[in-house]
């Protein structure tokens, strides 16, 4: 990779553990956690902020690219508990390896509006929840991250 493919992934990276953080805190990591597991679960409904953050409903594509907060969150780009090892089975060695093309390709699909509207600076930031903004700071930067990842000569 390019000296400078790699800066603007390491950048985005960053920025992603910062946005996915954030979500994850302001959401707090139960809610989060929940949003992943069963978001669904009539004995613990999720708060109303949750559901506000994900836009009123959480939805397939919800669960997924908040579970890569967590695995972006707890890889080797942020606490480290996740790591690639020959211990691993192979599909978590593949999942931990090319989560920043798997997320980026989840923000493209689904979130395209979001995060062009971020990177051409248009984002009113003051409209959304800090739950939000993290969310979208997080998928915003995986997809350039993981454009990055596959711009490799």
């Amino acid at each position: 990779m390019a000296s400078w493919q790699a800066q603007v992934k390491n950048i985005a990276v960053a920025l992603a553990i910062v946005g996915g953080l954030w979500m994850a805190l302001s959401l707090g990591i139960g809610e989060a956690v929940q949003v992943v597991i069963d978001p669904d679960d009539l004995s613990n409904p999720l708060d109303a902020n949750t559901t506000a953050a994900y836009g009123g409903d959480v939805d397939f594509i919800d669960r997924i690219a908040t579970a890569g907060v967590f695995v972006v969150l707890l890889g080797s780009a942020g606490f480290g508990l996740l790591t690639t090892s020959t211990g691993n089975p192979p599909f978590v060695n593949t999942l931990i390896r090319y989560t920043p093309v798997i997320v980026g390709l989840i923000a493209f699909t689904a979130f395209s509006t979001e995060a062009f509207e971020l990177i051409s600076g248009d984002r009113d930031w003051s409209t959304y929840s800090d739950a939000t903004n993290g969310y979208i700071l997080f998928l915003t930067s995986m997809m350039v991250a993981g454009l990055t990842s596959l711009l490799k000569k």
